[in-house]
């Protein structure tokens, strides 16, 4: 039995998407990582069937999962901030987490041969 890479994908991209969610609301990074995971989610919906435009959605998988893992960590990209509780450290590595498995996915989109 084999898995289309067309599901594979989906289902690693939208997995990816909630836990970035989960995430981001945990970082209350509502203006950057909760918008971009809701639209990486509406993508991974999108990479379920096999489409013509299914390399192009996976293309902007990776870009806004990324933009949506940016989001957790804005106090390193001030001077202003001083050191953060270990806590947060934690709740922040959660979007990494969904990143990681939406790209998978994505990967999962471009690289893998389909079949007819």
């Amino acid at each position: 039995m084999t898995v289309d890479p067309d599901r594979l994908a989906g289902a690693l991209i939208c997995t990816g998407a909630v836990v970035g969610l989960v995430g981001s609301i945990a970082t209350m990074s509502v203006f950057l990582g909760v918008p971009s995971f809701a639209l990486v989610l509406l993508l991974g919906v999108y990479a379920f069937r096999k489409r013509k435009e299914g390399r192009l959605l996976a293309a902007a998988v990776v870009w806004f999962a990324a933009l949506g893992a940016l989001g957790g960590f804005p106090p390193f990209f001030s001077r202003f901030y001083g050191l953060l509780p270990t806590g947060y450290y934690w709740l922040a590595a959660i979007p990494i987490l969904g990143t990681a498995l939406a790209i998978a996915g994505a990967v999962v989109k471009l690289l893998l041969p389909r079949r007819a």
